[in-house]
């Protein structure tokens, strides 16, 4: 038999429970404070008139936070000790969270009824930024089909963002289900793919506007020197002045490190009666040489949204309520070992650590460094976190482009402890973490010259010619020496080979 019963919260008595924490967050305690205990705790009276709550350990305890009066409360009858505990876990066990596509959903059908995105948060307990990525996913039908499927609320807003974008929600799709740790790195990639082309786009515009045709790499490369094709910079008039952008007919806009670059060129420069000094450039790259440099931009290319996902990371993780873990053995190995980095993050990267601790960028002269005082000044600065994130800084700032290439020993412990602390390190990344074995070439052996024996008196010449029994001792050494590095090399062989497959 069960009573309904309005008891106060902080009359109740919690026994034990098979909850290690109560993880008594915000969004719950938020929850509490506007709607109160909806679902009545289950609770059983004993003998001396105390009430023992039996279910509901969150709910009582996030109702005697927020202060409330009372909360409804089944009063049952007592129960044993073990029949209490099997019933805790029959009911954390069958108890099923919404999904993000229940949420979204939710949050969608109160959207309809006019409720905005605030209140829904403020009612439901949820972030405003979890409400507005979910409604915007459901107002797309293709994120919306993604979420439905079992993409989380995150992924699917990527897919929301590139809405109508064919290719790039292949290349989304392919990502979540093939590598989701590195859903965020593609991501990141497209959108600098797209912040390219569309400055790439707006230069060649701006060229056309001018009067100028647009020429495509295929037809300019300075490799050529020979072509119809030049840039006027490297074009003289006959009486050797230099050209000006007057004397180019035709634009070649790209995309470099630096930004958006346009050359300006000639299309014709013989017919236009310009010359060239000096001696020819090389002949065109092979096609080793392509390879390579088309590897090198592949990767370039990789590490810029690379470094746009990381530096998220290590912001999101310097949010965290506690410092990460092992965060001071990683500031004093970092002292031991890497001292000019840190000193580096200390001195000069003290704009860019309070954009990690903030968020925020400063626009005036030493306004991170002002902006760091003030957060180490604070009455509840944690000071360890602090800490982190000027190491951080200048180990993230000792990064550059070409790190991928030449890395080194202290962007490998970088990049290795970010993934410690859950960071999904992007392939480009994996290549300072994990690089590919060398393979050193063997050397050929060399072989001894043959000690010139004088025949001995009475000995015929096919008697000196007999193996003597120490040079036969030398040949088996030999032999076992060989054997040794033909072993030594099939071993480094099937390390490659292991290490391949399991990248």
């Amino acid at each position: 038999m069960s009573v309904l019963e309005q008891i106060n919260p902080a009359t109740l008595t919690i026994d034990a429970n098979v909850r290690a924490e109560a993880n008594l967050d915000k969004a719950f305690l938020s929850s509490i404070k506007e709607h109160g205990v909806i679902q009545p705790v289950v609770a059983h009276r004993i003998e001396d008139g105390t009430v023992h709550v039996l279910y509901g350990q969150r709910r009582t305890l996030a109702a005697v936070e927020n202060n409330l009066d009372t909360i409804p409360v089944y009063v049952v009858d007592s129960l044993s000790e073990a029949d209490r505990l099997a019933k805790q876990i029959v009911e954390n066990d069958q108890r099923r969270e919404l999904t993000d596509n229940d949420r979204a959903e939710a949050f969608h059908q109160l959207s309809l009824l006019g409720v905005s995105a605030t209140q829904i948060a403020r009612k439901t307990g949820a972030k405003k930024a979890t409400v507005d990525a979910a409604l915007k996913v459901r107002s797309d039908d293709t994120a919306t089909a993604f979420l439905a499927a079992g993409m989380t609320l995150d992924m699917a807003a990527v897919i929301e963002e590139f809405a109508g974008d064919t290719e790039a929600i292949e290349k989304l799709e392919t990502a979540a289900k093939q590598a989701p740790q590195s859903f965020d790195h593609t991501a990141q990639r497209i959108r600098d793919d797209r912040k390219r082309e569309a400055a790439v786009a707006a230069g060649k515009a701006e060229a056309e506007a001018a009067g100028l045709a647009i020429i495509e790499n295929s037809a300019f490369t300075h490799y050529d020197y020979k072509g119809p094709i030049a840039d006027i910079t490297d074009l003289r008039t006959k009486t050797g002045e230099r050209l000006t952008v007057e004397d180019a007919n035709a634009a070649y806009v790209r995309w470099t490190y630096s930004g958006l670059a346009t050359a300006y060129v000639n299309t014709d420069w013989k017919a236009a009666g310009f010359v060239k000094p000096g001696a020819p450039r090389a002949g065109k790259m092979n096609e080793e040489e392509k390879a390579e440099r088309r590897t090198v931009i592949e990767n370039n290319k990789a590490w810029d949204a690379a470094e746009v996902v990381r530096i998220e990371f290590v912001k999101g993780l310097l949010k965290g309520k506690t410092t990460p873990k092992n965060a001071l053995r990683f500031i004093a190995q970092a002292m031991a070992s890497h001292s000019y980095t840190v000193a580096k993050g200390l001195n000069d990267e003290s704009d860019f650590a309070a954009e990690l601790l903030t968020g925020k960028t400063t626009e005036t002269r030493f306004g991170g460094s002002r902006e760091l005082v003030k957060i180490a000044s604070r009455p509840t600065a944690r000071h360890e976190t602090n800490i982190l994130a000027m190491v951080l800084a200048g180990f993230e700032k000792g990064t550059y482009r070409q790190s991928w290439r030449d890395g080194g020993a202290t962007t490998k412990f970088y990049l290795t402890q970010l993934a410690m602390w859950g960071y999904n390190l992007s392939d480009v990344e994996r290549l300072i973490t994990h690089p590919a074995p060398k393979v050193v070439p063997e050397a050929a052996p060399e072989e001894a010259p043959a000690p010139e024996v004088a025949p001995e008196d009475g000995a015929s010449e096919a008697d000196t010619e007999q193996a003597d029994p120490e040079d036969a001792d030398t040949a088996d050494e030999a032999e076992e020496a060989e054997a040794f590095e033909d072993i030594r090399t099939m071993e480094e062989e099937m390390i490659a080979e292991e290490f391949a497959a399991a990248e």
